[in-house]
């Protein structure tokens, strides 16, 4: 069984005998027609694929990089930056995620397909930071999501900005307060 990242009909799981059947991108005798195929899409990238596929390549081993880098924090370094004034929580997740995980209290809610926009120049987060001075402290279910974007963030010039390490999984292994 697999599980498609992105399937635009609601399927939500596949078989490889399935995709290699029914996938049109798959009925193709060489790398190059299938190039010349996805070419002739003139698809536009999706947001965050130049963070996205590095992180991807790792096989989850971008969090330790972050942290490597100084722009992690543990869940009880977390808990002790949560409800601070020169602090902004900032929760990655979807909707449905917070709804069914709960919220850290306080959290302002950017979720990560638009998270490129917002911590460029001129976007909330970027504004926020700029015009207050906030560190902004970022997570989402697992880490993953937070620790490319922290990568993004710094990448923009937000230079305090960290993300919860393990995401609000380890928050919640923390005793961390939530809301629903």
């Amino acid at each position: 069984m697999i599980f498609p990242a992105h399937d635009y009909k609601g399927e939500t799981v596949s078989t490889i005998g399935e995709e290699k059947a029914f996938n049109p991108r798959l009925q193709v005798k060489s790398v190059d027609e299938y190039v010349e195929i996805m070419n002739n899409l003139k698809l536009a990238n999706p947001k965050m694929m130049d963070v996205a596929v590095p992180a991807n390549m790792k096989v989850g081993l971008h969090q330790d990089e972050i942290a490597r880098r100084g722009w992690a924090a543990n869940a009880n370094k977390a808990l002790a930056l949560a409800g601070r004034p020169d602090v902004a929580l900032i929760d990655l997740r979807e909707r449905s995620e917070r709804e069914r995980q709960g919220i850290i209290p306080g959290a302002l809610h950017v979720p990560y397909p638009r998270l490129q926009e917002n911590i460029a120049p001129g976007g909330v987060l970027h504004e926020l930071v700029r015009s207050t001075g906030k560190r902004l402290v970022l997570y989402c279910a697992f880490g993953e999501r937070s620790a490319m974007a922290v990568q993004a963030a710094q990448d923009e010039g937000l230079t305090s900005a960290c993300h919860i390490e393990g995401g609000i999984d380890a928050w919640k292994r923390a005793n961390g307060p939530l809301a629903r």
